[in-house]
């Protein structure tokens, strides 16, 4: 079910970038449309972070320090938004996968072109 996905933005920007969607088939954080503006235009589900999401992403960040490997900030909240609401994180960076070494059961996809 297309809508049990959330697109980080790396996804929404190859969506509309090459114009392989309309819309975007799922969920996007309101974090992705700061980054890229555009995608305001192909959004019909935008989710916002809450306090547990922030606070999910601190923690993720601090095991993965813990580890020697870091992500960006909106990477790991947009995948604790996801995480939190058991929505599959849609994205193009592999880095995400880092975090299946601190959160075994996150859902995943990662494409290539």
């Amino acid at each position: 079910m297309e809508t049990r996905r959330l697109f980080d933005t790396s996804a929404v920007i190859d969506l509309v970038a090459n114009k392989r969607a309309n819309v975007i088939p799922g969920f996007i954080s309101v974090l992705t449309i700061v980054e890229y503006p555009p995608a305001l235009l192909y959004a019909e589900k935008i989710v916002y972070p809450t306090k547990d999401d922030y606070a999910l992403a601190i923690r993720w960040q601090q095991a993965l320090g813990r580890r020697g490997s870091t992500l960006p900030a909106v990477d790991l909240i947009i995948a604790a938004t996801a995480y939190n609401r058991s929505l599959i994180v849609v994205a193009k960076d592999k880095h995400f996968e880092k975090l299946r070494n601190v959160q075994e059961d996150l859902l995943l996809e990662i494409y290539q072109d």
